[in-house]
């Protein structure tokens, strides 16, 4: 076959797989490579992967978690972690979380509902819903929600010197029982409940105030959206993530585990507020930092890392 009809027949067959051009193009677009991607002032995510596969540039902050939370099996650095929290102080601490709740403020919740709805025509019914009214939501909802994303389910007895020691169990599984992920509500529409910041406190199933006057926190200011009036959202949930309180343990895995918490906690809250007629959508496009600063977190040892918005929808 000579090489006019070879291109004919190229031609041809990429007339009848139109699509393939399109993937050949964005292929030549990311494959280049280019050294100067860390030190560019947009890191724009294409110039990231692209500046990973030269050798005279670092990788991306994702390929080195994911190289170095678990580098080897021989690896003892989390089998000592893991073994000192089987020591009798550590059991204890964790026993006694409860302490670490202040209840000088706090803002006692009203029991949780109990929802009928079955799991798999929640999970079918469940989609995000960016449409909000504006409604305000009851405290009562606000509580079910919170609840079936983190609250108390139970119990489990440890074997120290305090016959009454127990590790309180949650609706979502953690690491290690440690529970590094905290939820902060950003009230905004609820009914009984001023606009402002709250800590959720499992134990106890009540809201602390993040600052001593609560005060409405801006929600547009700190979201990059054109598809949502975030306004209109009767709350949002901030995840915040304490580093160190499963770190101590895990090392470097701790961040892995903490964000599979962040799931499973975030999976629970969708499929409550589905099953009580409530739209939510989760928002990646936030301002980390100034939603730190905003909340009172540093940024170091206690990171945002899941942001949702919830509330009703339009009729």
């Amino acid at each position: 076959m000579s090489l006019k009809d070879s291109e004919e027949a190229l031609s041809e067959y990429l007339e009848q797989q139109d699509h393939l051009t399109s993937i050949a193009t964005f292929g030549q677009h990311h494959t280049s490579v280019s050294v100067y991607s860390t030190t560019t002032v947009v890191r724009a995510p294409e110039a990231v992967v692209r500046g990973r596969w030269s050798p005279a540039v670092d990788g991306f902050a994702g390929e080195q978690l994911l190289l170095n939370h678990r580098r080897s099996g021989r690896d003892l650095g989390m089998q000592l972690g893991v073994s000192r929290y089987y020591a009798h102080d550590a059991v204890l601490s964790s026993a006694h979380a409860d302490l670490r709740e202040r209840e000088d403020g706090a803002i006692t919740l009203p029991g949780h509902r109990r929802l009928k709805t079955g799991l798999t025509s929640t999970v079918v019914a469940r989609r995000s819903g960016r449409q909000f009214s504006g409604r305000p939501a009851s405290l009562n909802d606000l509580a079910t929600v919170l609840w079936h994303g983190q609250g108390i389910t139970g119990s489990l007895p440890v074997t120290v010197q305090d016959a009454s020691a127990a590790v309180s169990l949650r609706s979502a599984p953690s690491g290690g029982g440690l529970y590094p992920i905290r939820l902060v509500v950003l009230a905004q529409h609820v009914k009984g409940l001023a606009p402002g910041a709250y800590e959720y406190q499992p134990h106890s199933h009540t809201l602390y105030p993040l600052h001593r006057i609560p005060m409405p926190v801006d929600l547009a200011a700190h979201l990059w959206t054109a598809d949502v009036e975030p306004g209109k959202a009767a709350f949002a949930l901030v995840y915040v993530y304490d580093l160190y309180v499963n770190s101590q343990k895990y090392g470097d895995s701790g961040l892995v585990f903490a964000l599979i918490e962040v799931g499973g906690i975030s999976q629970n809250i969708h499929l409550a507020r589905t099953a009580l007629g409530l739209i939510a959508c989760d928002q990646g496009g936030y301002d980390k930092q100034a939603l730190e600063k905003t909340l009172g977190f540093d940024g170091t040892s206690r990171h945002v890392v899941h942001f949702t918005l919830v509330g009703h929808g339009e009729a």
